[in-house]
This record gives structure tokens, sequence and C-alpha cells, in this order.
């Protein structure tokens, strides 16, 4: 399709319409604004492409006959059918001499000027990727960044705004297993229309319109939409997910947040932000991978670590739905050697079996390729080629289009179309490999990494997860020192889950859970510490977990336990402040043992120490260090 697969590039990302459904696709292009060429090729050897120009779509092949220019402006009432059968008739000798467009002839013959024409394209690109959107979900798509794989094919192209494309490609080829992903996901939260949002552009209907306008004046679950927007469940499940994935609305924290959040560990619900869409309705839409969340409002006043309201009301970021394509996501440009996650489709976690009536050597062909498959994240560059580390650009580029003969995906028999995906996934990694490779900048690039030990894509996105988590909890420290806890909670929950290695994150999660109003009593407490015993079980020289394990001590009357703690912070950090002075008042009051305090007394809890007063272990003291 297009250029010679001699100029080709590698392709940035692949993947499926399964796992990223054509309408993700083309969300994520229009914000990122890419210019390239989406390829996709289904299982019966049908086939497409898709050229973006500023992230609309401007061009459309399809290897059937679809939407021809002629028969759209006839439906459009711009031809007659006269008109239409002298046009093409002019056009067969036109093109018996050279090449000939049919629009360009029936604009020079006066029969359409050129507003009909631009109309008529914008149509047929439209209906047209209303036919790619029908194309099964096994279909394998890759992207090519700044290439154009139709030059010389058609016109110059009429980029199209696909946003009001859409509603009706949802209507008609709904993904089904991601709208109610997304849907579950925000469940209990409610929604509300963006300040900027633009429903007029979405092309709604009359009722959707009026139900989605519904947003603008009072939040409601996704669940009330059906009832109260007058809508059949389908077309109201549609209409939340169509909201979320163009990001017209924001999605507000549960009502019942303010009176009973999360009590924190495992087990107990959860007052963080309510989990954006993006894993579900992807894979972080299709839409930026971390779009600037809107402020709205706390659900409850802010508290100082001792408990008591703060002099100003924190705000929050509401949570946003990201659409973005995980596993399969196309990223912006191409596959340099740089730590971040890997855009490449993740590997099956149960690879499928051949069946028994498969040829011997095409089993032994369907095993290798599974076992590629599971191992390619784990091989360096050189090791995905078969090559040595001082092999020159000659030797990759031979030993590339070897490997492409045998691992190209279109080079499969039919039998093996169940592990096409791998296959896939394989030659991505090696397309990626030679492109590297063949770049001195990114050549240079990648030998220090490989020299720092970092050289393969599992241990890259694994340091992405681990630089993540560190950025993460700085935010939670920020927004912690700003009296901001919902925030912070939500930061380090997300530092926590990208790496759970590490004692501080722990730490201040218990701390943070430990604050809410609802987790005063005893019993609320002892989970509290015992979150805060995890974390000193993982170093015995966590500072803050025992500062603020001394202090939930403190809440339920056990001052020896209480006092031993202080101390130990104070030893492990002499600038600790508040851990001193709890350890001389303690020594000041005789060491005296308390009994357990009624449950209805109100105690004021030592201020935590900052957390800028304490060293950084590990990758924070390295990543973040002071100057």
């Amino acid at each position: 399709m297009g250029d010679s697969t001699t100029s080709r590039p590698a392709p940035t990302a692949s993947g499926t319409l399964a796992k990223t459904p054509l309408l993700h696709l083309l969300v994520y292009a229009f914000d990122r604004r890419l210019g390239g060429t989406i390829e996709l090729v289904a299982p019966d050897r049908r086939n497409a492409a898709v050229l973006f120009v500023e992230g609309r779509p401007a061009k459309v092949r399809t290897s059937e006959p679809v939407a021809h220019l002629g028969r759209v402006l006839l439906e459009l009432g711009h031809l007659t059918e006269a008109d239409l059968t002298q046009s093409l008739a002019e056009l067969a000798k036109a093109k018996a001499t050279g090449p000939m467009l049919h629009g360009t002839l029936l604009v020079a013959r006066g029969t359409i000027d050129t507003s009909k024409l631009k109309a008529a394209l914008i149509e047929q690109t439209a209906r047209k990727l209303r036919h790619v959107a029908a194309m099964p979900a096994e279909t394998i798509y890759a992207y090519y960044d700044a290439f154009d794989a139709l030059r010389g094919w058609g016109g110059e192209g009429e980029p199209v705004d696909p946003v009001p494309l859409l509603w009706g490609m949802l209507l008609e080829y709904p993904p089904w297993e991601r709208v109610s992903a997304a849907l579950a996901t925000i469940s209990a939260s409610q929604l509300r229309l963006a300040p900027g949002a633009d429903l007029e552009r979405l092309g709604l209907h009359k009722d959707e319109r009026t139900a989605a306008e519904l947003l603008r004046s009072r939040p409601l679950r996704a669940s009330e939409l059906p009832r109260v927007g007058r809508l059949n469940d389908r077309t109201a499940q549609l209409l939340a997910y169509l909201l979320l994935v163009t990001r017209q609305v924001e999605v507000l924290a549960p009502p019942q947040a303010a009176a009973t959040p999360s009590v924190g560990p495992a087990g107990s619900p959860s007052a963080a932000p309510p989990a954006t869409a993006a894993a579900a309705a992807s894979p972080r839409p299709v839409v930026t991978p971390s779009p600037r969340p809107a402020v709205t409002p706390s659900p409850r006043p802010a508290v100082t670590p001792s408990g008591r309201p703060a002099a100003t009301p924190s705000a929050r970021p509401a949570a946003r739905p990201s659409d973005q394509p995980a596993a399969t996501s196309m990223p912006p440009s191409s596959g340099a050697p740089t730590r971040t996650r890997s855009p490449q489709p993740a590997a099956p976690s149960s690879p499928p079996e051949p069946p028994p009536s498969l040829a011997p050597e095409l089993v032994e062909r369907w095993r290798e390729i599974v076992e590629r498959s599971a191992t390619i994240d784990r091989a360096d560059y050189f090791i995905m080629l078969d090559l040595a580390r001082d092999a020159t650009r000659e030797d990759i580029e031979a030993a590339f289009f070897a490997l492409v003969k045998r691992w190209h995906p279109d080079r499969l028999p039919p039998e093996l179309a169940p592990v096409r995906e791998a296959c896939s996934r394989v030659f991505a990694r090696m397309s990626e490999a030679h492109a590297t490779l063949t770049s001195d900048d990114k050549r240079a690039q990648y030998m220090r990494l490989l020299a720092d030990g970092s050289g393969s894509p599992e241990t890259q996105a694994t340091l992405a997860r681990v630089v993540d988590a560190a950025t993460s909890f700085q935010k939670a420290e920020v927004c912690f020192r700003r009296n901001d806890f919902a925030q912070a909670e939500a930061f380090c929950r997300k530092a926590v889950e990208d790496d759970p290695t590490q004692p501080d994150y722990h730490a201040m999660l218990a701390w943070l859970i430990s604050l809410k109003p609802e987790n005063q009593s005893p019993e609320r407490t002892a989970s509290s510490i015992q979150m805060l015993e995890r974390a000193i079980s993982m170093s015995d020289r966590c500072e803050k977990a025992y500062f603020w394990r001394g202090t939930l001590y403190k809440r339920i009357g056990r001052n020896d336990l209480a006092v031993r703690d202080f101390r130990r912070a104070a030893e492990l950090n002499p600038r600790n402040i508040d851990a001193v002075r709890e350890v001389r008042l303690y020594h000041m009051r005789g060491g005296r043992r308390s009994s357990n305090p009624p449950a209805t007394a109100k105690r004021s809890t030592p201020a935590p120490p900052r957390p800028d007063e304490t060293a950084k272990p590990g990758i924070l003291g390295r990543l973040f260090k002071k100057t």
C-alpha cells in the first residue's frame, strides 16, 4: 500500500483492534496531532490505510470498493444520474492517456464547484472510516510516524475532523467490553460536563444532546442517565462512554466519600480519587496519556496533621478520563531508547495451544512464535537481531531483512492466524531494534543504557515505573506540605502501585489514611499501625514510619510503645524535633503508662516531620537529591 517497503520506516507501534478499537486510534491521533499512516490487515487479508495530517484523517484507502466519489456526490444531491454516467465515461477516456481524478474532472467541466467536491470528499472519508471500523477485532494495525503510505494515490486529500464521526461509529460498532469496563470503573462516581464541553461538535441527536446537557446543571452517575435523560440503556451507556472518551465530562469523587471514605489497606474501600476509565476504555482512550486534571472543591475540608481544620480549604483535581492506549497505544515518535514505558503490545497471559490437526512443522513454528513472544522483552536489541555488539550498519541491515522474511506477520500461513498477534509483537520489537541500531545518535544513547544494565525493554519498563513512582511520591510530599491530604493520598497510592518496594511510600500512605476522621477509632488505628509495621519490616531505617507509628500508639494510649518509636526516629534523624520533643515529654512526666483514652476523647496529633527533613533512601535519594 503506497510507497515501497525499501523506504518504509519501522512501525512506531502496532496492535489489534480488539485491544485498541479504531475509535480510540482516531481520538489518540487527533489529540496528539499525529502525522503518519495507520495500516490495517484483517485475518481474511482485507486491508486499509488511513493517512493523518495534523491528527486528522485525510485519506482512506480500502482493499474493497467503498464509497465511490461519484456515488457520494449523487447521494448528496450534487450530481444527477445522467451527470454521473457521462462523467464516468469521460473519466475512462481521460485515464487512457494519463492519470485523472473523478473530482478534478467534474470541477474542470463545471459540473460541481470546489465546495461541493470538498463536502463529498469529507463524506467519502467518513464512510470509509466506518467501513474500517467494521473490520474484525483480530485485525492488526501498524502505525508509521511521519510516513505517507498513500503518496501518489488519490488527490491531496481533505483532512476531516474525526470528532463528529465518533458517535455514529460508536452506535454502529460499539466495543462493549471496553464500554462495560469503563463504566464499571466510574460506577460510584458522578459525571459533570467540563467547563469547555462542546456538545454541538459531537454530532448527537436531539434526545442524546438533551440528556448530555443535564450534566451541565447537575452531576449524575452514568447509571442515572437512562432514567433522567429518558434514553434506553444502550444509548445511555454509549453516550456516557463517548463523553468520557472525548473528555467532555469531569469524573467527580463519589458523594459518600465525604462521609465514609476509605480505611486503606487490602480488603477495604478506598477514598482515593476514582480511578479513571483509561485502562478499561482505552487501553493511558487513546486520548492524552496525562491530561491536566480539572480542579474541583475537595469533598472534605483539609485538616492539619494534628486533625484540626486547616485555615483554607484545599482543592483537589477531579479524575479525568484519559482513555489512553497502553500496550497497543501509538507513541508520538519512533522507538528511541529512552527510559519510557514500552508502547508494544503485552504478551498474552495464556498463549493458545496448537490444534491437534496442525502439521508437525507448523506446530514447531507455532511454539517458536509463542516462546519468542514471551521472552522478547528480556532481550537486548543485539540479541533480538542475533548480532554482536560491534556489528556494523551493513550487518544490522542484512540481519534485519533476513528476519523480516521469517517474522513479518504477513508472511505467516493462515493456519498460524491465532498466533499472528504474538508474531507481530516479536516483529515490532525487531523493528524497534533495527531503527535504533541503524541510527548513530540512537545507538550511542542505547549503548549507554546497555552499559548501565538497562538495555532490554523489560528493564527499561521497570525503570520507567520506578521513576514514575518517585515522581508521584514527590508530588505527594508537596501536597502533604500544603495540607491537601486527599490529593497527597492519590499520588501516594500511585507511587505504591508503581513501586511497592519503597518503605517511605507505604509509610506515608498509612499515615494519610490514619488522619481521616472516620479512621480515629482504636480498631482503625490498629489497621494503620499494621501498615506502618510493613514499611518498617521493609527497612528498619524508615524514620517516618517509626515516628508515625509512635504517634498512633500514643493515640490509643500505648505510651510505652510510642516512646520506643519516637526514640528510634530521633536516633535515625536527630533533626526530627517532634520526635525529640516527644521523648523529652515522656521522661518529664516520669514515663507513666497511660490507660486507653475514652473513645470520645479529642486528641491532637503532633506534627509529623517535614518530608524534606529526612533522608531519601534508594531511588528517591538519587533522583531528587538536593544540591
